[in-house]
């Protein structure tokens, strides 16, 4: 007599792996909106830690070199312009370039034309700067600098 064991197979099925694929691009869709607001708060993070370590920079050089040291947006990297930032921004003395910075990313904008250090390192009155992206004020990045020109990040 012939006994026939029959084979065991394992693995998955065509089926199978077609609706796992399907539920993962489920949950994929679900969580990308989530994943896309996280990715503008770091990015609003990281340039409103950028302005404000150019801004402890204007200060500590406004003290060192006993002059007027300024904060502003620039297009050209060697001039100010009017409030915007999106192209990048400027350290200067005068008219002597200290420090060039990077563009600002994703279309964000500051709400401060400039920002003028005296001799001293400090400012004429107290200014709030806001870094903001396209979902309006609840989403904004907010540096407090007071009369003395310390900054800090609220």
């Amino acid at each position: 007599m012939d006994v026939q064991n029959p084979i065991k197979y394992s693995g998955f099925t065509l089926i199978e792996l077609m609706i796992t694929v399907a539920i993962l691009a489920i949950l994929a869709s679900i969580a990308y909106p989530s994943f896309d607001a996280s990715i503008q708060d770091s990015r609003i993070t990281s340039q409103t830690n950028r302005i404000l370590g150019a801004l402890h920079l204007a200060r500590s050089e406004a003290s060192a070199r006993n002059a007027a040291i300024t904060v502003c947006g620039s297009n050209d990297q060697a001039t100010c312009n009017d409030n915007d930032w999106s192209d990048g921004f400027i350290v200067l003395e005068g008219a002597n370039l200290l420090q060039i910075f990077a563009p600002l990313e994703g279309g964000n904008q500051v709400n401060v034309v400039r920002v003028d250090f005296d001799q001293n390192g400090q400012l004429i009155a107290p200014i709030q700067l806001t870094v903001c992206d396209a979902r309006g004020a609840a989403f904004c990045g907010t540096i407090q600098l007071n009369g003395s020109g310390q900054a800090r990040i609220q």
